[in-house]
This record gives structure tokens, sequence and C-alpha cells, in this order.
């Protein structure tokens, strides 16, 4: 008979994957697909699951012995877990000091183990609480920082706006006008040089907001 197969419980490496998607094999249509959804059971960790299993199952389907009452303080009763395996700690101590060999070691260590279970689930009890919670502090944040960028946008908009104010005050009022005198709405033809002052200003006023860009 072979050697029994033994499950890893990290994934493999991803360099397994990484090879298989190159661009060759992917214009030729050789990479790797997709792998199809888990619609019964999966292995996870060396441990088979099923799809329609709870999040965090109840301690009795894990053939657990539950030390607390259905409904229940989850704070208070970590505070008593606590205490209680403080105190069975101890309590081993004194056997292992008083009768090394004594079977009350082995029921000892089988009650620690069991409170550590009990703790243990309460903790993941809170997960969806505390996935709530950081998915609220994301989303607070985000919030945040959109407030300040739009802050800061509506100063630099009431700076430009500031600056292009000042900058139409300053300009002279005998500047060439574009339209005829006699109001027909003909262009003016003007010559390089009477147009000269008005393109200086032009380009005086997109450097003004090439540098506020």
């Amino acid at each position: 008979m072979g050697e029994p197969q033994q499950v890893s419980a990290l994934p493999p490496p991803p360099m397994q994957y990484i090879k298989e998607y190159t661009d060759e094999n992917i214009r030729k249509g050789l990479a790797p697909k997709p792998p199809p959804p888990i619609r019964d059971s999966y292995m996870m960790f060396g441990n088979q699951f099923q799809c329609d299993d709870l999040i965090i199952r109840p301690l009795e389907s894990q053939g657990i012995e539950r030390l607390h009452p259905i409904q229940f303080d989850h704070k208070r009763e970590l505070k008593k877990l606590n205490m209680s395996i403080l105190i069975n700690f101890l309590d081993l101590l004194d056997i292992l000091i008083k009768s090394p060999g004594s079977i009350k070691r082995e029921e000892k260590l089988e009650d620690i183990k069991l409170l550590f279970v009990h703790m243990h689930h309460l903790i993941n009890e809170y997960r969806p609480h505390q996935a709530r919670e950081t998915l609220r502090v994301m989303m607070e944040v985000q919030k945040r920082q959109r407030l300040e960028t739009a802050e800061r946008f509506q100063k630099q908009l009431e700076r430009v706006v500031e600056m292009i104010q000042g900058c139409l005050a300053s300009l002279p009022d005998d500047l060439p006008q574009m339209d005829g005198a006699d109001g027909s709405g003909e262009a003016l033809r003007s010559t390089p040089a009477a147009l000269a002052p008005m393109w200086d200003k032009d380009a005086a006023m997109c450097s003004i907001i090439d540098e506020i860009a």
C-alpha cells in the first residue's frame, strides 16, 4: 500500500499557477479556466466543509458540550471563561506538584481545552460585528477624505476666481476692440502691432492659470 497523502494547510505556491498564464498560453486558449463554483463540499485546512454550513456552527453540531445558556451576554461570559481558565490552570499546577502521574491531570487538561474552545467560539461570534464595524470605519474614512478633497478644491477655486478678478481689474480700459466701430459686427482688421499688447495679456493670463494648475 502506498503512503497516505499529506494535506497541506497552506495553498500551493503561486508560481505553480503563474507559469500557466503566459501570453502565449492565453493567446492559444491554453490558460487554465477559473475553477467552477463549489456546490456541495470542499476541503479547507485539511477539513471537509459543506457549502450550506453556517459560518459559525453551533457547539452542539461539533459534538462539544455547551457551558453557557442559549441567551447570554458575550462580554460577561468571556470574563467568566477567562477566570475559569485561570483557576483551572492553578489547579493543574497544584496537581503537577502533588501528583504528576494522577489521572486528574488529564481531566484538568480536558477541562482547560473545553474552556478555550468556548472562548474561541464566543470570540468568533463577534466576527460579523467586527466586519460591520470595519466597513463602517472604512466608509467614514472615505467620507472624510472626500470632504477634505472637496474643501481643498473649493479653496483653490476661490483662489483662482480671486486671481482672475484681480487680473481683470488690472487690465487697461483702452484695449483694442474686435468689432467694427459702426456696430455692424465686422471684424476689425487689426495689424499685428495693434494686437501685440492683447496677446501679451493673454499670455500672462495663461501663465497665471498654468501656475495655479
